[in-house]
Formats: C-alpha cells, sequence, structure tokens
C-alpha cells in the first residue's frame, strides 16, 4: 500500500537520468507530503486557501511550553486532515534559546510500517 503513494518530487526537479521530471515514492513521498504541509501557511494556496497548517503564526511568541502545546496541536490537526494515510503516535519539542525541534513518530494506516521525523520549527 505504501508502495502505491506516488506524485511528484519535493523540490521539483528534473531527474537527471531521465530528463524528465523527477518522482517520489512510498515513505519519501509520504515524508514529503508532511514537509509541504506544515511547510504551507494557511492562505498560501491561492486555489486551496485552507491548505497547510497555522505553525507559522508562532513564530513571534514565546519560546515556552504554551507554545510547544500549540505547536503540536497544530501540528496534529494539519496532519489529521490533509494526510490521513498517517496517524501521529507520538509529538516532542524540544527548545533551544531561539529555536525549536519538533520529533514527530508517526505510522502508516494501510501497513503497520513506523517513521520518525524532525523538524526543525
Amino acid at each position: 500500500m505504501i508502495e502505491e503513494v506516488r506524485g511528484l518530487g519535493f523540490p521539483f526537479r528534473i531527474d537527471p537520468v531521465t530528463g524528465g521530471v523527477e518522482w517520489a515514492s512510498g515513505t519519501i513521498k509520504i515524508r514529503q507530503n508532511v514537509r509541504i504541509i506544515l511547510g504551507t501557511r494557511l492562505g498560501e494556496r491561492p486555489l486551496r486557501r485552507d491548505f497547510g497548517s497555522r505553525i507559522h503564526s508562532l513564530v513571534q511568541d514565546p519560546n515556552d511550553y504554551v507554545m510547544a502545546d500549540l505547536l503540536m496541536n497544530q501540528v496534529r490537526e494539519a496532519l489529521l486532515q490533509w494526510e490521513p494515510r498517517l496517524m501521529v503516535t507520538n509529538m516532542q519539542v524540544t527548545q533551544d534559546e531561539g529555536e525549536a525541534r519538533m520529533v514527530l513518530n508517526y505510522i502508516h494506516t494501510g501497513e503497520p510500517v513506523a517513521d520518525q521525523m524532525i523538524l526543525p520549527i
């Protein structure tokens, strides 16, 4: 089932071997989709204003436990809406002085395959 997930690679590029558009599939494509969802601000896409996440609105917030909780809720909400092929099992936010990092654990719903991403926020 994971192998059936296929689409344009992100970032967009030309495949040097074939000379055509580079494609991605499987777990790589799902990881790319997560990055696209979390990297897109709500309202940014002209024909899909409700696509993306609200995490960009937290940039000016204090880097504290409240921001970390808001971040986890907004990531979970965006992924539930836009990537139904995965289920978030655990999230953890680590905070340094000027940066927050999220460790995102999830499983693919079609197959019991677990994966983890570390995202700088």
